[in-house]
């Protein structure tokens, strides 16, 4: 691992570490806020933008993740948007078994693409 980086607001701490391949970026307790975009969002547009440059793919794990509300699927959104009319490379990772993770993130699916370069994952 070269970098690692912790970002904690509230209940949330998200934690990007730079792989060889990869930046791993690992979402931990819950997102509660009523606008977490402005936390999450200049946070996922640095990683956008240094996947990007360094020809990495972003692999966001939500397995830790105990709770997020609506507010914060948005912000997730528009990345993978970003990414989907770019480059970048996207993996997410989910807990199939944990209810509320299942419903938010197949609805993300419609992201998935043919060449698996944004890609969503229950585990």
């Amino acid at each position: 691992m070269k970098t690692a980086k912790q970002y904690t607001n509230n209940l949330l701490t998200i934690e990007v570490a730079e792989q060889e391949t990869n930046i791993d970026v690992r979402w931990e307790g819950k997102s509660i806020d009523r606008e977490p975009a402005k936390f999450i969002s200049p946070i996922l547009v640095q990683i956008l933008k240094s996947a990007s440059e360094m020809n990495k793919r972003i692999v966001m794990d939500f397995q830790n993740l105990k709770y997020m509300n609506s507010s914060t699927i948005t912000p997730i959104i528009k990345i993978l948007d970003r990414a989907k009319k770019g480059m970048t490379k996207i993996t997410i990772l989910y807990c199939k078994s944990t209810k509320w993770q299942e419903l938010n993130f197949t609805a993300l699916e419609i992201f998935n693409t043919d060449d698996n370069r944004l890609e969503i994952k229950g585990l």
